[in-house]
C-alpha cells in the first residue's frame, strides 16, 4: 500500500513539473534595437505615454532583455524555456543597427546610454531612433 502511494506520488510530481517546464518556466529573450523601438512605441500609444526617452535599459549577459520608462513602466522581453531562441531578424536599412546593438551594450559599460524615439506622422508613420551615450 505504500509503495502504491509512493509511486502515484512519484508521477504526480514528475507530471506537475513537466507541465511547468513545458508550459510556465519563462527565460529572457534578447531585444534588438527594432524590437526595442517597437515596444517602446507600443507602450507610448496604449499608456498614453508622454516621456521623450527611455530611462534605462535592462541587461542580463551583456544582452538588453527590456527597458524601464520615466512613467515608472517595465518592459522584459521572455520566451518559454521550451521555445527555440529567436535569432534577430534583420530588416532592411537597420541590419548593421540590429547586430552592433549586443557589442554595443559590452563596449558601454558603466557609460550611460540614452535611447531616444521621434516618431511623426509623415507619409511612412515610422519611428526615428538616436542613441547616445554620456
Amino acid at each position: 500500500m505504500l509503495l502504491y502511494l509512493l509511486i502515484w506520488g512519484f508521477w504526480l510530481t514528475l507530471a506537475v513539473y513537466g507541465f511547468w517546464y513545458f508550459f510556465i518556466a519563462k527565460t529572457f529573450q534578447p531585444l534588438t534595437l527594432d524590437d526595442l523601438a517597437l515596444t517602446w512605441g507600443l507602450h507610448k500609444q496604449q499608456t498614453g505615454c508622454t516621456t521623450s526617452r527611455v530611462h534605462s535599459l535592462l541587461t542580463r549577459n551583456n544582452e538588453v532583455v527590456g527597458f524601464k520608462c520615466e512613467c515608472g513602466f517595465e518592459f522584459q522581453q521572455k520566451r518559454l524555456i521550451t521555445q527555440k531562441v529567436r535569432k534577430p531578424s534583420v530588416s532592411f536599412g537597420c541590419s548593421e543597427t540590429s547586430r552592433s546593438f549586443k557589442s554595443s551594450v559590452r563596449k558601454l559599460g558603466r557609460k550611460k546610454l540614452i535611447v531616444t524615439f521621434h516618431s511623426y506622422k509623415g507619409g511612412t508613420g515610422k519611428t526615428l531612433l538616436s542613441v547616445k551615450t554620456q
